[in-house]
């Protein structure tokens, strides 16, 4: 039974990591809520996937289905992430997910014992960021004596695509406050907050970045609590940014409930199902590239010193996929594999930093289409040396 399920695997995530498991050679099973995507899903993939019709609140056919494979990514929205988690321990069967948005996250860390109990592993948020980031924050505190500070970047060139993944945890990023370590307190910020501009890669450049609420910031602290400064940063198109403003003040973002025509309706659901219906069907994915940059300071051999890691990915022209789409979809492929190959042995409810060793995921990383780079800096009596 070395197969693994993918849940959401129609969504603009699952369908890449269910291509990308399949080009692995690995035998999946696909469950989402409409089967007709999943039809088009399976002839996407060559019809190598089985495929099953899933309503994740559904419990017991949920669990019946995790219970066929040995390992489950869960693509679906982070706020069923506890409901797969649950389903997943029923099952035996260890999961990972896409991040839960810091408030979500810090819930499922509250479940470690459950899980344990349970004897699978539950990895909370391993897709690009949080995911790769986390996993590179840990290969720069171990490549310093001393680390002081995290930083994680995410750059992008890409443009046109207004949600570039999930609408609901765009808006989230948008309208709630960030959070920052500062001098060893996590605090909270206001949304988009501490802009600045960062300078990636040649290929991507200086791109404006704004602090968002990410599920880092709910790990690091804790697995790195020396470190005393850990932020996160993402690039924003100012025409989204407009766009989610605009939204916000015509009400169509409300969480609580209004009645139209006798029916009580909440503002905020009717606006997202709209935009996922329309923006599927008009918003392509684009050409350009996306930078995932994290750097790591600190002290080396009694000088100040950096690890900066940075993987840059393109736009994947034979499958149709935007460089977010194949930044995030891979890292969770990669790990769901190394967890089937029997290369993670933890158990319970893990961050990607306290489970994954980082050379082992570089190497598969390494292999797939995107470009890796690691620079280390040393400053040595006032004068830089690079390795």
């Amino acid at each position: 039974m070395n197969k693994i399920v993918v849940l959401g695997a129609t969504g603009t995530i699952g369908r890449v990591i269910v291509k990308d498991l399949v080009e692995s050679g690995i035998s999946v099973i696909a469950a989402d809520l409409d089967v007709n995507r999943l039809e088009e899903l399976k002839k996407w993939v060559d019809n190598k996937i089985s495929i099953f019709p899933l309503n994740i609140k559904d419990e017991e056919r949920t669990k019946e289905v995790l219970s066929q494979a040995r390992v489950c990514v869960n693509a679906t929205n982070y706020i069923f992430n506890i409901d797969v988690m649950k389903a997943a321990a029923a099952a035996g069967v260890s999961v990972l997910d896409l991040g839960g948005l810091f408030n979500r996250t810090k819930e499922q860390l509250k479940l470690d014992q459950e899980m344990a109990d349970a004897n699978i592993l539950s990895i909370v948020g391993m897709g690009s960021d949080p995911g790769t980031s986390n996993i590179f924050s840990r290969y720069g505190v171990e490549h310093l004596d001393v680390a002081e500070e995290i930083h994680i970047r995410y750059g992008s060139t890409s443009s046109g695509v207004t949600f570039s993944f999930a609408v609901d945890t765009i808006i989230d990023e948008a309208i709630n406050n960030a959070l920052v370590v500062k001098n060893g307190k996590l605090s909270e910020i206001p949304p988009l907050a501490d802009e600045e501009y960062t300078s990636f890669s040649e290929e991507i450049g200086a791109q404006k970045t704004y602090s968002i609420i990410h599920s880092e910031l709910a790990t690091l602290p804790v697995s790195f609590p020396s470190v005393k400064n850990i932020t996160y940063k993402d690039t924003w198109d100012p025409e989204t940014i407009e766009k989610i403003k605009l939204l916000t003040s015509l009400g169509l973002l409300e969480t609580g409930p209004v009645e139209i025509r006798g029916e009580r309706v909440i503002p905020r659901q009717q606006t997202v199902s709209l935009l996922q219906t329309v923006l599927s069907a008009n918003e392509k994915p684009v050409w350009g590239k996306d930078s995932l940059l994290v750097e790591v300071k600190g002290i080396k051999n009694g000088n100040k010193a950096s690890v900066r890691l940075e993987v840059v990915t393109g736009y994947q022209k034979e499958w149709n996929v935007s460089p977010t789409q194949y930044a995030t979809a891979v890292p969770a492929s990669i790990v769901a594999q190394m967890i089937l190959n029997g290369e993670v042995a933890e158990k319970g409810v893990k961050p990607p930093e306290k489970c994954i060793d980082p050379m082992k995921f570089l190497a598969y990383l390494k292999q797939k289409n995107v470009e890796v780079s690691i620079t280390y800096s040393e400053t040595e009596k006032g004068s830089p040396v690079f390795v």
